[in-house]
């Protein structure tokens, strides 16, 4: 699985960072792990409120707790000491679903298939980037005689403390190449808090760049909102079933915009 703010942590640890590596480690054994473990044993796959408002009371006070250690101790929003942990929030809440519990479907962050082209030489190169959250299958592929292992993503994600208008074109253009490889791939951006503004915002929803910005707090001091969780959750989760079920043509009738 894919902790990534917890190896933050542990390199922070191992590089004794600003001299504090014996802090930190405590940090790390008595507030983040006790976080880990409790949201770890909570079952999303039950899909009722109460679950995502125990998470969620888990999240908020975890964050209020990690907002303390690292304004006390000096450590700066470059570290991604604190950032990290909304993208491995995905994890704990994905790790329990069927196809990626069976090892069908994997989580990933680093090589995500983005297309190929052919090189100088005339070879096919195949294109990767990098993602913050990916839930996608790795699968081998044969070209000429020569093997190549992609990650396909069924869903992409973006993560971000907080979403301007310069990210979001970053944002923009990074769904962009992957849904260019992968044209049934879902791209989304998960973010604490939006900054974007309402022209640019209106302009998204009819690019199809982006299916979707989920934003937990209203403003950097409040709290995450547990629905959002929840809508995010029901969101990917129904991405991940409607790649895996299959869809017959019947006529007469809809064949594009097909009602369930």
């Amino acid at each position: 699985m894919l902790y990534i703010h917890e190896n933050n942590i542990k390199n922070k640890i191992s590089q004794n960072y600003k001299g504090i590596g014996d802090i930190i480690e405590n940090f790390y054994l008595n507030v983040y792990m006790k976080t880990k473990m409790a949201l770890e044993e909570i079952d999303f796959s039950r899909d009722d409120e109460e679950s995502f408002k125990q998470a969620t009371n888990i999240i908020n006070d975890y964050y209020k707790k990690l907002d303390e250690f690292t304004t006390k101790n000096g450590i700066t929003s470059q570290s991604k000491f604190r950032s990290t942990f909304l993208e491995e929030l995905s994890t704990y809440l994905f790790a329990d679903v069927e196809f990626i519990k069976n090892g069908t479907l994997g989580i990933y962050n680093k090589g995500i298939y983005a297309g190929m082209k052919i090189g100088n030489d005339l070879k096919i190169n195949i294109m990767k980037k990098d993602v913050d959250f990916c839930i996608g299958k790795k699968v081998k592929i044969i070209i000429e005689e020569s093997e190549f292992e992609i990650i396909l993503p069924i869903v992409a994600i973006e993560v971000k403390t907080y979403l301007d208008a310069t990210m979001l074109g970053e944002v923009q253009y990074s769904s962009k190449l992957i849904k260019n490889a992968t044209p049934n791939a879902k791209t989304y951006v998960l973010m604490e808090t939006n900054q974007v503004g309402i022209d640019k915002i209106i302009s998204a929803r009819y690019d199809n760049i982006l299916n979707e910005m989920f934003v937990l707090r209203f403003d950097e001091n409040s709290l995450i909102e547990y629905s959002v969780l929840k809508d995010y959750y029901d969101q990917i989760v129904s991405d991940i079933l409607d790649t895996a079920i299959e869809r017959n043509v019947i006529t007469p009738g809809r064949l594009i915009n097909v009602e369930e």
